[in-house]
């Protein structure tokens, strides 16, 4: 696993696009689909990590498996992993680097995110809950606000890993 560079937006959309295109455009409706694709261009992604977001990677020999980007080290905009990848513990492992990162840099003690409906059992086995209090975000998207506590006594554990 390693902190993305600029050169890796081009792997990161395609792997991005092609997650999004298998797991979440079929639950979504059909005018989501070009403004969230859109967004994960290598141009869009390279601005992206100018304006500070963090892409995290994680690869199975040299191939990129997955991918979790999070903004003002407390919103985690994307987590994807390839379809051949999954269940292998990358999800898990690239939240936990994020995890930790976050905490260590800036002490975030909460993080949110807004899970396409299919990845909520992921998300609740990582310790997230549905939030709501969380405000939708202004897309098109169908999604579920979700929040991860770090204070949570049973959330301890994954900061010590």
């Amino acid at each position: 696993m390693r902190l993305a560079r600029p050169e890796d937006a081009p792997a990161i959309g395609v792997l991005a696009r092609r997650v999004v295109r298998r797991w979440i455009l079929p639950e979504q409706p059909a005018e989501a689909a070009g403004p969230l694709l859109a967004g994960m261009s290598a141009k869009v992604i390279r601005r992206k990590m100018s304006d500070g977001q963090r892409f995290h990677l994680a690869f199975v020999g040299d191939a990129l498996a997955g991918i979790i980007a999070i903004r003002e080290d407390c919103h985690v905009f994307q987590l994807f992993v390839g379809t051949r990848h999954q269940g292998q513990g990358i999800a898990r492992k690239l939240w936990r680097r994020v995890l930790k990162d976050s905490t260590r840099r800036a002490g975030t003690r909460y993080f949110t995110l807004h899970a396409a409906v299919g990845a909520v059992p992921v998300y609740l086995r990582l310790g997230f809950e549905p939030n709501a209090s969380a405000k939708a975000p202004r897309s098109r998207l169908v999604t579920v606000p979700m929040i991860y506590r770090v204070s949570s006594p049973r959330h301890r554990k994954d900061l010590l890993r």
